[in-house]
Parts: C-alpha cells; structure tokens; sequence
C-alpha cells in the first residue's frame, strides 16, 4: 500500500566550497634526538645481522634468488603518505599499514598542553610493514647515518626523518606475528584432540604489487609445502584488495614447533602474513527436540510476481526451496553444486533466512515479498560437527574467493555466461567468520565487500555475529531465583557484557565500511504462556539483545549500524553457579518466544516451523525492509523523469539511507548511561553507547508511512573533493513561534574508494553540516566525532523552544567532501541524503502539506 504521504524529493543542490573541519589532535612527547639514537641504534645493528645470519641460511635450492625479509617498523603516530618515500628506495617494497596502540612508557607518552605527563593512557600508532633486500638495508643505513649526524634529507626523503623520530622499534616479521589473533592455534588444538593427522589452511601472503614478485613468492611457498609432504589445494588473488592467498594441506605436525628458530621453513617464510584457519564460518542447527508445529496461517503461492526480476540476494545455506512458505518464492542459483552435499533435513540456516526475507516474524502476519529472492548456497553441512549439527563454508574453499565469485557471477557472468541477476540492490549475508573477530586491522573479506559495494552499486547487509557463552551474573547463586525479575538483574547483564567485549567484539566481515552492520534487539512478536525453568533477563522494552556483539568498527567507527528484532532469547539458570555466582546458559530450544519461521522438519514434511533467534534473523529483517523500501521508492520514482535512471544509480544508496533514517537509541540510552557511566566520561556518547546500539533500533513506519505531522525528504548527487553542496528544505509556517518538541533527523550515505596502501582507507570523507539554530534544535544522541568515522552519518536534533522564521525561510544542510585516504583524484562521489522534520502525533500542525506545497514553489522559482 502506498502512503499518502509519500516521501518527497529536495531540490538539485547548490555547488560551493567544502566546510572547513574543526579538529585537535593530543599531544605526545617523543624522545629528543640523542635519545632516540641510542634507543634505536642497537636495534638497527641486531636487525642488520639477523640479515646477515637468515642470508646465510639460504638453500642451494633458492640459490641466485636474492633474498627478501619483511620489516616493520612500528612508530608511535603516523606519517602521511609514507609509501611514497619508500617507493625511492629501490629493493624496498611497500606491503602494509596497520594500525596499532601501544602502552606509554617513559620515551611515548602522552602530555597535557602544559606538558604533564597523562597516565594510563594508550597511544595510537602504527606498523609500517616493507618487503626488503639487501640493498634496500644499505640504503636504510645510509638515511639512518643522516638522521644520526644531523645531516639534511634530500628532496623526498623527509618522510624517513619524521619516521625515525617517531620509531618505537624496527624488527623483523616473525613467527609470532604469523599466528598472532588468528586463531589457528586454537583449532589446532582441537583438530590434535580429536586425532586429526592433517589440516587445511590458508596462508595469506603479503601482497606484492609486482606480479613477477607475486608469481616467485608463490612459486617459493609452493616448494616448500612439498617439502613438508603438503599439497596446494587452491590459489586466489584479488588485486583490488591487495589480497593472494593459498589454500593449503600439510601434516598437522609442522606446527609442533612455533618458535623463531623452528626448522620448518614454511613456518618461518618472509613471504607470508599470516597462517588462517579455513571453514570457520559455522551456524548451528537449532535444537529439534520439542514437539514440531506446523503452518497455522492462510498460504496463497501464487501472491509472488515471478516475472519481476530480483532485488534481493541471499548468500546462505541452501534453502528447503519446495517448503510451503518458499515454494516458487527463491530463484537457486548453484554453480558450485552445493545442493548434493545436503540432505533435506539438513536445510536450516537458509530456509529460515528466506523464510525472515520474505515474510517476516510469522507471528507478525505481514505481507510476503512480491518478488522472488535471488539465492547462492555458500555453506554446506559440517561434518565435523559431532554433537550439534550446524553448517559451515567447507575447509576445501577461501570464504572471499568464493563471495567474490559469487558476486561477480552476479553482475558480469561467468566466463562466456550472461551476468545471472544484474538488478541486484542488496545482499544479504548473515554469517560470519569466528575465528576473526574486529581487532583494529580489516579482514581481506570486509575489504571486499568494501570494493564489490562501489564497484557493482550493491547493499551488503551482514549480521554483527552471536556470542552464545553463558553469563556470569554478581549475584549470589543461591538468591538468583528470589531475585530474577527484579530491574537490578538487568543491569547487572549489561554491566557483564561491558565488561566482556573483548571476546564480544563483532565478526569478519560485518566491519566492512561500505556495508551496514545488524546487531539485534531483545523484542520480538511472540507470545509466551509458560517459561518452565527458562528466565528472561531482560525488562526494558528496548536493549540489546545479550547474544548479539558489540562494535566499534575501523577507526572507531559506529558499528553495528543498526540493531533489528532479533528475537528474546532466554535463559537457563546453572545450578552449579560459577564460584557462589550465578551462572547463566543459553536456551536453546525452537520453541516461543523469538521469530517464528520456515524449517525443514525432522521427517520430510515442507509445511513446519519453529522459533529461532540471533543477528543473523535481525540480518534478514533488515533486509527485508530493503526489499520494502526498494517497493516504495520504485513507485515513487515511476513517475518522475528518469526515475528508472535515477533508481539505477542511486537506488542501494537509498535503500542504505533509509535503512538507517528509521533508527534512535529511544529510551535505551537512559538505561546504560545509568549502569555503565562514570563521572566525568567524555566519550559515552562517542565510543561507549555506539559499540552496543550503534545508531539505534530501526523503526520502519517511519520511513513506510508518513502522517501530517512529519515530513520526509530525499536527495542525492555526486559530489568531488573540496566540494560542497547546499540542500534549502522549505519550513512549515505553523511551526513558527510555537514553543512544541520538534525534531530534525538527518542521514547522508554513500560508498567510498579505498586505498588500501594508506591505514585510514576511506578515501573519500563526506559530512553534513545543518543550520539548526533556525529550528532551535540540537543534537540528541550519537556524538558528532563517532557519527564521522564511517560512510554513514545519522544525527537526530531536538528541541522544544520556540523558533521564529519567515514564510519562504528554509533549513540549509551542507554536504561536505574532502579527501581522506589520499589517491582520490577528482573522482566524483555518489551520496544519498534523508531529511525528516516531524512533531508529536495529535499535534495540529500540517508539517507535510506545508512543506510539500513550499516546496513545489521552490522547485518552480528554479526552473
């Protein structure tokens, strides 16, 4: 149905100059030069004959090869476009920038503005990670030389006189920095356990620019997983992202030995990052165990339009494709043959994704998708899963080549094949990778989705991820039941969560900057007659759900953005407690409360269903609002010139826009400010809030549906660096002088190029600027740093004085770009932006038709 009050459209905008940005960076003292020669000299000497020593360690085998090591050089802050002074330096190869922080110590720390010394304070700094030979060390000593005499750098080279300065140490990329947080290790661990002689792996190489260097150190990697009685099961390289990787099979013996010195040369090779683990992407089966329902609501098959090509994609486990709620609702698209692998049964994790995209909660009774969903199976059955059952991406596949296949196969084809599903505006993926939570540096596969959202204009919606790990509450156990429903319980979960987050954090690839990140809240349409021995922990209306995980993103960017119904999930009290505590498990069961859905039952039948919780349900609900969006848009756009174009070019950025548009922390605020402030806390609203509602909960009526009491505007263009464009929304005459609670809320979007050789990545930075004093409002929730660090910016403006304007005056909203990462160029940068200026329902003010009809007049005095 469409409303009738639609969305409306704001006007071209003006070009002008960006704004300019207020911005101060703290202090830190460094060590004066002497200092930093006797500090650094030492290590520049054990470096120089660790060359020396590996130099001669070099095999008849590798003879006339001239070998190659990975320095890094960690340095306290950053030095700008650094890749350019090691780009003079022949035999030096760029490889990385990593962001780091390190503790302060009595060289690094930071200082007030009168220079007294702040304590406790991290330092934000950075690994410069090169590809060195032994020329490239020559020259490294003779710069050094200069730095140490004081002599003068010549043109170019002034980047290694601030990196000197600034160097906390330079060292050698080791063995430790292979496995450091990638979790091989543990599932090592597991796999020996369990009697596993053999194991697959990835080894992520260091990307070389150079595809001779790429094709010798893949070459070097391969001889030397012969030697270990290994094989090369397969080899991806993405240039896009600077990524090559191998997947590989050796004995699981090769690792008994992890230290420097190791006699395993594949272990200690120069030309690898990092050691992975492959098929860590694994959902779990619900638990089957309680009495199976089946569908208790009026099906009409034939409501689906197949003749309108798709919008959606769900990149999943194979759907039970003939069930009642699916039968001719899904185009499977599977190239790979995923299907033989399945068992009907065995059809959970994709079934139920479909089932939330197409017809939502079914407890909700809302109208199915028109549409057919487009769906590539990308997981399989696990089978190494013994006592549950779940289902995983397979050991013998790289999870970003098979997405990158996937993708492409979508908008380009393959090979000789017409693109499968060119419409496509957004792609779910409800699945991440456990053994990579976020932890300051991007993952290969956040990076692509990165680069296929800017290079085929597509939506990625990813689930933040579960942390199904039982809860610790500072309660005595044995008062636990006495107590259960009282307020302070809930608290108490939050303030464990809070303290939790590091193993909290949320998973590859949801920190992907371009996509949206869905976290979950603890609501649902349910209803619950007997709880048994289940408990719920939570009272508040609206909170985080306790499974769902906390942000931040890159560069402390707002992630998740945005929290959808994830389903209640309870709990089951531990009556062993944890030290006198108590103790809180999951519940895992399918039956109410959380999101009835489409399952495969347990004996073949195609009309069950059953109750299942998580992000990745929150996942598929955000998307299905995409796919409503996308609806209404289209017919918004249907009769205006060029709507199909427009639609086409700006359509996912829309449909990101809008996504969020809906979201506000709402009362939920209140509730962790009380538990988790501390006095004098300036960075609640920054990085505290943001990491558990990151923009908040999304309330899809407000984008659906209008009333007179509140108005929504849309806009878009392309925008180049140092530009700014100025969007006029015309103000309602009867708002005026009156002393109401009104609210402005605006939202700007859009996909940045990256660079991958720079550690701030993004590009290109937009922001808004709006002049609020006209409405007298001010900002209400998200912190105007935090909400300037990804590529969406959400702002909600409130106040209640009364504001006295003119008829004709407008509200000015400045779109800003600036150049972020470098490399930028005058690329020309396509954004979306959503304005909504709204009152209390009941209110006697016609907002809408006021703005709607100033607005024509403004659209006319222009033409």
């Amino acid at each position: 149905m469409l409303s009738d009050k639609p969305i409306l459209m704001l006007p071209k905008p003006t070009t002008v100059g960006r704004a300019t940005r207020n911005g101060g960076r703290g202090k830190t003292r460094y060590p004066d030069h002497n200092e930093q020669v006797g500090r650094i000299l030492p290590k520049l000497r054990r470096l120089e004959s660790a060359f020396e020593n590996e130099r001669g360690k070099i095999s008849e085998s590798t003879s006339g090869i001239n070998p190659e090591y990975a320095l890094v050089f960690e340095t306290v802050g950053t030095i700008e476009n650094f890749v350019n002074a090691v780009k003079k330096i022949e035999g030096l190869d760029w490889l990385s920038e990593i962001e780091e922080y390190f503790d302060s110590d009595d060289n690094f720390y930071p200082v007030k503005k009168d220079g007294e010394k702040i304590e406790g304070k991290q330092l934000n700094g950075r690994l410069f990670l090169m590809m060195s030979d032994q020329q490239a060390m020559k020259e490294l000593k003779s710069l050094w030389g200069k730095y140490q005499n004081g002599d003068p750098f010549e043109h170019g080279y002034g980047k290694w006189k601030s990196l000197f300065s600034q160097l906390k140490d330079i060292r050698l990329w080791d063995v430790q920095d292979r496995f450091y947080n990638t979790g091989l290790i543990d599932v090592l661990n597991e796999k020996i356990e369990l009697g596993q002689e053999t194991i697959k792996f990835e080894i992520e190489l260091w990307f070389r620019s150079n595809p001779s260097k790429r094709l010798e150190a893949s070459n070097s990697i391969k001889q030397l997983v012969q030697t270990v009685q290994g094989k090369v099961i397969y080899e991806s390289t993405i240039e896009e992202i600077s990524y090559h990787a191998l997947l590989v099979e050796t004995p699981i013996s090769i690792f008994d030995d992890l230290q420097n010195d190791s006699n395993v040369k594949l272990i200690k090779a120069d030309s690898i990052m990092y050691f992975r683990p492959v098929g860590q992407t694994i959902v779990e089966f619900p638990s089957s165990s309680e009495e199976e329902n089946e569908i208790d609501m009026d099906i009409k098959p034939n409501d689906v339009d197949s003749s309108l090509s798709p919008v959606i994609a769900l990149f999943d486990g194979l759907p039970l494709q003939n069930h009642q709620l699916l039968k001719n609702r899904l185009i499977i698209d599977d190239p790979d043959n995923f299907e033989e692998a399945y068992q009907a049964n065995e059809r959970v994790h994709g079934t139920t994704m479909a089932s939330l995209i197409i017809h939502g909660e079914l407890d909700s009774q809302d109208t199915p998708l028109k549409r057919p969903i487009y769906v590539r199976p990308i997981m399989k059955p696990n089978p190494y899963a013994y006592e549950v059952r779940s289902e995983h991406i397979p050991e013998d596949i790289l999870p970003v080549d098979l997405i990158h296949r996937a993708v492409k196969r979508l908008f380009e084809g393959d090979g000789d094949e017409e693109p499968v599903a060119p419409n496509i505006k957004v792609i779910n993926i409800s699945i991440g990778d456990l053994s990579r939570p976020f932890d300051l540096q991007m993952s290969p596969w956040a990076k692509l989705l990165d680069s296929l959202s800017l290079k085929y204009n597509v939506l990625f919606i990813v689930s933040a991820g579960n942390h199904a790990g039982s809860i610790r509450l500072d309660i005595d156990r044995d008062e636990f039941q006495k107590v259960k429903d009282e307020p302070f319980v809930e608290q108490q979960l939050i303030k464990y969560i809070s303290d939790s987050i590091v193993e909290r954090r949320i998973l590859s690839p949801s920190e992907s900057i371009n996509s949206l990140c869905i976290g979950a809240s603890h609501t649902d349409s349910s209803t619950v007659s007997v709880l048994g021995r289940r408990v719920d922990l939570i009272k508040h209306p609206e909170i985080m759900s306790p499974y769902s995980r906390v942000g931040l993103g890159y560069r402390n960017s707002i992630k998740p953005d945005v929290l959808f119904s994830g389903g209640k999930q309870l709990y089951l009290e531990n009556v062993m407690g944890d030290n006198g505590f108590a103790l809180l498990e999951i519940a895992k069961s399918t039956l109410a409360p959380g999101h009835k859905v489409a399952v495969p039952g347990s004996n073949g039948k195609l009309n069950e269903v059953a109750y299942t919780r998580g992000t990745s349900n929150a996942t598929a609900l955000a998307t299905r609002a995409a796919a409503k969006i996308f609806d209404m848009l289209e017919n918004l756009l249907s009769g205006i010139e060029n709507g199909s174009d427009i639609m086409n070019e700006y359509g996912s950025l829309m449909l990101k826009a809008l996504l969020v548009h809906g979201a506000s922390w709402n009362q939920a605020y209140n509730l962790y400010s009380e538990v988790l402030r501390t006095p004098g806390d300036s960075t609640f609203k920054d990085k505290q809030v943001p990491r558990y509602l990151g923009y908040g909960f999304v309330n899809e009526d407000k984008v659906l549906n209008g009333s007179e009491q509140k108005v929504t505007l849309i806009g878009f263009s392309k925008i180049k660096k140092e530009e700014g464009h100025i969007y006029e929304v015309p103000l309602p005459p009867s708002l005026s002088s009156n002393k109401i609670k009104r609210r402005l809320t605006i939202t700007l979007t859009w996909f940045t190029p990256l660079n991958n050789n720079n550690q701030k990545y993004r590009q290109a930075h937009l922001w808004f600027n709006s002049e609020n004093d006209i409405l007298q409002v001010t900002r209400h929730e998200a912190d105007g740093r935090a909400v300037q660090r990804g590529t969406v910016q959400h702002e909600i403006f409130e106040g209640d004085t009364a504001a006295v304007f003119i008829e004709g005056n407008t509200l000015s909203i400045k779109v800003n770009c600036r150049e972020d990462a470098g490399g930028l160029k005058q690329i020309e940068i396509p954004y979306t932006i959503a304005v909504t200026l709204e009152v209390a329902e009941g209110i006697d003010i016609a907002i809408y038709s006021e703005v709607r009809d100033r607005l024509r007049a403004l659209v006319r005095t222009r033409q």
